[in-house]
């Protein structure tokens, strides 16, 4: 959208009058005076006409330790949510990069920056994701040695890429998905009758969960957003 075209629709006064008051020279963007209408005016830029704040969103990049319980939402009748954990005004303005259920803990980013959450969650970018998993007996290597060459999901007619895995103990081990699939490493070890007992997400492309505590969140920095 341009200045001209977001003044109009603000002001519910029209183009004509939205192109008098950007050349009067009284329009500021992020504090500098524009007179050119045709500028592009992206979602968290600081805009003023005379002083009067019409828009001033302020980009937000969460981390957050979701505790087991807790649904992936943003909104639900029954079920405490990731957002009811962020007691702040503005945690209703944001939304979910990918999701967890509710048996799985671990790394959650939460933005109000559609353009860095599509980023983390589009199919194409390949984004790692590591898993702390817990099964119900051992993992044997042929398994591991499937998750490393990939596997078809015939539901959602793909393949997923060759997955990193190190096995930490007989009934444990540290995986890396580049998918977002539904359940999808729950399904990958069914496939071979073994069931996740605990599931953990340690990190999303570079942002680590480190050590913060189930419940706790914060901000962080926009390290990386692989946005085309």
């Amino acid at each position: 959208m341009t200045l001209a075209q977001f003044i109009a629709k603000r002001s519910g006064l029209g183009k004509r009058h939205a192109k008098k008051l950007i050349e009067s020279g009284e329009i500021t963007l992020n504090g500098e005076i524009v007179t050119d209408g045709n500028l592009p005016l992206g979602t968290f830029d600081r805009l003023t006409a005379r002083g009067e704040i019409l828009q001033a969103r302020t980009a937000r990049y969460i981390l957050l330790h979701k505790p087991i319980g807790i649904l992936s939402a943003t909104t639900d009748k029954t079920h405490r949510t990731v957002i009811d954990l962020i007691d702040e005004s503005w945690a209703t303005d944001l939304h979910l990069a990918g999701r967890l259920d509710r048996a799985t803990s671990g790394l959650m980013i939460l933005t109000n920056d559609s353009r860095f959450s599509k980023s983390l969650t589009s199919p194409e970018n390949h984004v790692p994701k590591t898993y702390l998993v817990h099964t119900d007996q051992p993992i044997p290597e042929n398994v591991i040695q499937q998750f490393r060459h990939g596997m078809s999901f015939e539901k959602e007619n793909t393949r997923s890429a060759p997955a990193i895995v190190e096995l930490l103990s007989e009934t444990s081990c540290r995986l890396t998905i580049y998918e977002g699939l539904h359940h999808q490493i729950k399904r990958m070890f069914l496939r071979f009758g073994i069931r996740v007992t605990q599931l953990h997400r340690e990190s999303i492309g570079p942002y680590l969960l480190g050590d913060l505590q189930p419940g706790e969140w914060r901000h962080i920095d926009l390290l990386l957003c692989y946005c085309q």
